[in-house]
């Protein structure tokens, strides 16, 4: 008798540690911690909604299962307080159900259900679920850098000041640059203005440099007088900070007018004295 309760003192004992115990040979894995990354919000009315710079705190609680709080800016506050843990080589899993509150501006709660897959502090992934927001919206979490490309697509509005050797500083309100992410790494880029025509770069290459994101590609443009046009080589050179709000965006023709250079800044155009 004394045999078989030690023998199943240990099982109950291994069942508990689950997520921090070797098995067969294979990693430990600790969930708890502080993950950084970001997320990719979906639901019916759009799809994979960035937000760069989340984190995702995962706590032990003493029966083996987890605490999990998240708490976003642009998505509100998520809570759970007893997700469960099992794990499957090198991977933890953990699964539970919670809160969220604050979403969006409101202060109303939501039930949401949250799973996760782990494998180190600097590799997860985990998703949050809620059915009653917008026909059910889920948000992925990624600990990383966000991708380039899915961080700068969006629509990119400002003035544009024009530079040549003929003149300087020939500023236009109301501008806008487009730009579409490919699903490739790489961006599409369109500049349509009324007084420059329209400048189309169909794969520019994104990276992270630092705490900003640039892109660089190449293409042709129509420029000219009235129906009078001409094609001409372009190059586009830009840059933003993860907020959007502070970037420069150029377009660069250097068989025109001894090199133009068209360049989209944020706000309104400075005040120039007659």
């Amino acid at each position: 008798m004394k045999i078989k309760s030690v023998l199943m003192m240990l099982s109950v004992a291994s069942i508990m540690m689950a997520c921090d115990k070797e098995d067969s040979g294979s990693k430990t894995v600790d969930f708890a911690g502080s993950y950084k990354g970001y997320t990719l919000a979906s639901c019916n009315y759009f799809q994979n909604m960035i937000s760069p710079d989340e984190t995702v705190v995962i706590t032990k609680n003493t029966d083996g299962s987890a605490s999990v709080s998240f708490t976003s800016a642009t998505w509100g506050t998520f809570t759970i307080t007893d997700a469960q843990a099992s794990i499957s080589g090198n991977v933890c899993s953990l699964s539970g159900s919670g809160q969220t509150q604050s979403m969006g501006g409101s202060t109303s709660a939501y039930d949401c259900t949250f799973t996760a897959e782990i494998k180190s502090q600097t590799d997860a992934r985990m998703e949050f679920s809620i059915p009653a927001v917008m026909g059910g919206m889920t948000l992925t979490f990624q600990t990383g850098d966000a991708p380039a490309d899915l961080l700068l697509a969006g629509t990119y509005e400002g003035y544009t000041d024009a530079d040549c050797a003929m003149f300087q500083d020939r500023y236009t309100d109301g501008e806008s640059v487009k730009l579409t992410a490919n699903g490739d790494g790489s961006v599409k880029v369109v500049f349509e203005s009324a007084s420059w025509g329209t400048f189309t770069v169909e794969s520019a290459t994104a990276t992270k440099e630092g705490e900003e994101y640039v892109f660089t590609g190449s293409g042709s443009v129509a420029m000219g007088m009235g129906e009078s046009t001409s094609n001409y080589d372009f190059t586009l050179s830009g840059r933003t900070n993860a907020a959007k709000d502070d970037f420069s965006i150029a377009f660069n023709v250097p068989a025109v007018m001894g090199g133009l250079t068209i360049t989209l800044l944020p706000g309104t155009a400075p005040t120039t004295e007659e």
